[in-house]
């Protein structure tokens, strides 16, 4: 079997060979390919998972992903996740006794770019038999997956399992008739809206072997309805654009839920998440401050509609300001939420990392109310930010605090959405030594 997209074959020929070619994965953010080859002469086992990238030129040359991904076992059908840093994929192998093997396995990709050691998921998911086909939609929450091991309606059915809060994975359910037949159901896709599904089935009345159905998935055993954000990260002075750490956190949770970067040379970055959610966006790169934003995805799984950010950075040098928008206290009081500790950890982290950095933290109000109490507000909100940095390990001496009050707008203090600009933390590099 061959790859092919549209109307041109992967990469000119770099990814497609006279050997076999598995059923391709590509991320959410539609940048990498993932896919399976058998019997290449740089492969571990029989099939093993390899990946390209998208570039302005097109595909580049595949590159096997190697250990502890691939074996001397049979790896294939890989599914990435969109939080930018999960792979499942099926791993099989013929036991001594003659016995086939297939189970559904995941592996992270650290940020240095090793995958970890595979885990099988949990006796919940797989069994004696074969498990095949996973697919986790770009939810980030739901995975879908084909095995012959579970009570079904036939060979191998169609199951769905959802992660649970403690982040392991809940009992698979049966898609049940007329999804599931006492045929072979594999390898379900579900689209990003979360309402039309794809299965290719050996089922009474195609046109022979397997034939690909489409239809409307019923509620219970749909996905979360997602989201997108989109946007461009740039140098503030020069305008070009750069590539950087991108880290987008679920605001109530904490959980960081995607770790990516911006595409080197054009500096953008796509991200889906789930709808109705608020987040906080980090984006980071040596040499640079390290940039913060919050905002909520609110319209589900369109791209029209898409959050889109306009990233610019500032070089770190003595002078430059951050805006802490991540960092939050409720009206009238000082002390953190739990929701600034994410933003106020990356700070300690940069911190680190230029330990010959000064910094001063500054808290501003609005103009509303007593002068005074906003300024003792200020200063206190400050007092907290540094006390918790302090407490993070970072030398006293290296940091500074104070309250500004009112003295120091941003936007006219006619408007709420001014006033909310003002209301603010700053971090200030009063120093390099």
């Amino acid at each position: 079997m061959a790859i092919v997209l549209g109307k041109v074959e992967c990469g000119g020929g770099q990814i497609n060979t006279p050997g076999n070619e598995g059923v391709p994965n590509i991320s959410p953010d539609g940048k990498i390919l993932f896919f399976a080859a058998c019997d290449r002469t740089d492969g571990k086992g029989s099939c093993d998972i390899y990946y390209s990238r998208l570039k302005n030129e097109g595909w580049t040359k595949p590159i096997n992903l190697g250990n502890p991904i691939n074996t001397g076992a049979w790896e294939s059908q890989p599914s990435f996740a969109s939080d930018g840093r999960t792979l499942y994929f099926i791993r099989g192998f013929i036991t001594r006794d003659g016995i086939r093997e297939q189970d559904i396995y995941s592996s992270k990709i650290s940020e240095e770019g090793k995958w970890s050691e595979p885990m099988k998921l949990s006796n919940l998911i797989n069994t004696n038999d074969e498990e095949e086909f996973v697919f986790i939609h770009p939810d980030n929450q739901t995975l879908y997956f084909s095995s012959d091991g579970h009570s079904g309606m036939g060979n191998l059915d169609i199951y769905v399992t959802r992660r649970l809060p403690d982040g392991t994975w809940g009992k698979p359910e049966n898609l049940g008739y007329p999804i599931n037949t006492f045929r072979d159901e594999r390898g379900l896709l579900v689209g990003p809206k979360g309402n039309i599904a794809y299965i290719a089935s050996d089922r009474e009345g195609g046109f022979g072997g397997l034939d690909l159905y489409s239809f409307e998935l019923y509620d219970k055993v749909r996905p979360l309805q997602v989201s997108y954000v989109k946007g461009v990260v740039t140098d503030v002075i020069s305008g070009f654009t750069l590539d950087a750490g991108i880290e987008i956190i679920d605001l109530e949770t904490g959980k960081v839920v995607l770790n990516s970067n911006s595409e080197k040379g054009t500096g953008e970055f796509l991200a889906c998440l789930t709808a109705g959610k608020d987040y906080s966006l980090n984006v980071s790169k040596n040499g640079y401050l390290f940039y913060s934003d919050h905002f909520s995805c609110k319209n589900p799984a369109d791209l029209k509609n898409a959050y889109v950010l306009d990233v610019k950075l500032s070089q770190a040098q003595t002078g430059g300001k951050v805006v802490l928008k991540n960092v939050f206290f409720d009206t009238n009081l000082f002390t953190l939420k739990n929701e600034s500790f994410p933003e106020l950890d990356k700070l300690v982290a940069f911190m680190k990392i230029n330990p010959a950095m000064s910094v001063e933290v500054s808290g501003h109000t609005d103009s509303t109310g007593d002068k005074k109490k906003n300024q003792l507000l200020s200063e206190n909100r400050a007092k907290s930010v540094y006390d918790y940095i302090i407490l993070k390990g970072i030398t006293p001496g290296r940091l500074t605090f104070k309250g500004y009050g009112d003295e120091k707008p941003v936007a006219k203090n006619d408007t709420e959405e001014g006033k909310a600009q003002n209301r603010r933390t700053e971090f200030l590099i009063t120093g390099i030594k």
